[in-house]
């Protein structure tokens, strides 16, 4: 049936556009989803009012870090040793649509794990920085144990408000995509934490984006077109390779095509990584 023009009603015709969209895509017509994309990208900014969204103040937030954890610097930077008995945290990230969401899925399968999924824990902790004598990044410099240990304790404290029956003898995973951004703050507070880094091919994570219809903030407004997903996959993955050149992170990579094309092995490398035993209910995560 014709999906009808609907000039009146901007949400329906995005949703025309984005129907019509995913329809070509289907059919292997990629020049008119291309177009049907782009259109309902462009409709967005007209729904969701994207005047409230700052693309560029994500990508400030990004350049900073990246100027503030310089090698040289980091190295002057006081040892801390862990205030509190408590091990520290799991963390999943990646950037968005790297595959993520099918690793929360197999993972919360296993009868010892948790995926704490996109709960604002690591925001709160950054705020509790930002509260710092010297605040934001430049309190990590001489951030003491008394203080360290509140905000490890903010964190905790966050996370175990988002677990029902909480049990000892399960793994929380803190799943929150973008947080890859915020790995140098983590590490400073949590050195021990763990990190699960989902890698799809750079190409299918770019386009998936331009492609996907995220509720819109100032990160995810650089998704409406392909030339500013593209510079937003390379600012935050060249982040992340320069956290990995400064800082020693306790990290296990994982690639979407691994886990589609040789799906046992791949997991149970994640599985040993995080120090637990095979499970089949793994094998079952689709139900």
């Amino acid at each position: 049936e014709t999906i009808l023009f609907d000039s009146k009603n901007i949400k329906n015709e995005k949703l025309r556009v984005s129907t019509l969209a995913k329809c070509y895509d289907r059919i292997g017509e990629s020049v008119r989803a291309f177009d049907c994309f782009t259109k309902a990208n462009n409709l967005a900014l007209e729904v969701k009012k994207v005047k409230f969204f700052d693309k560029k103040k994500y990508l400030q937030e990004i350049k900073t870090r990246k100027d503030f954890f310089v090698k040289s610097k980091i190295e002057k930077w006081s040892t801390l040793k862990s205030p509190d008995k408590r091990p520290d945290p799991t963390f999943l990230i990646g950037f968005p649509r790297s595959g993520t969401t099918l690793l929360d899925t197999i993972l919360r399968s296993h009868p010892l794990i948790e995926v704490v999924e996109e709960k604002p824990m690591v925001n709160q902790l950054i705020d509790s920085l930002n509260e710092l004598p010297d605040g934001g990044l430049e309190g990590l410099k001489k951030i003491d144990t008394h203080q360290l240990k509140k905000i490890r304790k903010i964190y905790f404290d966050s996370l175990e408000s988002q677990i029902q029956n909480k049990s000892n003898s399960k793994l929380y995973i803190d799943k929150m995509p973008l947080n890859i951004i915020h790995v140098g703050q983590i590490v400073r507070i949590f050195p021990n934490a763990k990190f699960i880094v989902s890698l799809r091919h750079p190409c299918d994570c770019v386009l998936s984006c331009f492609m996907q219809d995220f509720g819109l903030n100032n990160a995810m407004a650089n998704f409406l077109n392909l030339n500013d997903s593209a510079h937003l996959y390379d600012v935050v993955m060249n982040l992340w390779v320069q956290y990995t050149s400064i800082f020693k992170i306790n990290y296990h990579e994982v690639k979407y095509e691994n886990l589609v094309e040789s799906f046992e092995p791949t997991v149970k490398s994640i599985l040993n990584f995080l120090g637990l035993s095979w499970d089949d209910s793994v094998l079952e995560y689709s139900k």
